[in-house]
């Protein structure tokens, strides 16, 4: 399962959840924190983006 999105165009992003081996793929950062669920604590040193991609080097990367 992924998807296409007009604002990435020629990229195509799946879900690891999707792959056989999820755990092959390690994520590099957070992206839209500001929009999750009130009790996920992202608890690790990986850049938070408050926003999408297209947004993330105006987004502040400090710690949640």
């Amino acid at each position: 399962m992924g998807f296409e999105a007009d604002h990435y165009p020629g990229s195509i992003y799946l879900y690891a959840a999707s792959l056989e081996n999820p755990q092959d793929f390690q994520p590099s950062f957070h992206l839209n924190v500001d929009s999750r669920l009130s009790w996920l604590m992202l608890d690790d040193e990986l850049a938070k983006h408050s926003g999408t991609l297209l947004k993330a080097e105006q987004d502040s990367n400090a710690p949640l």
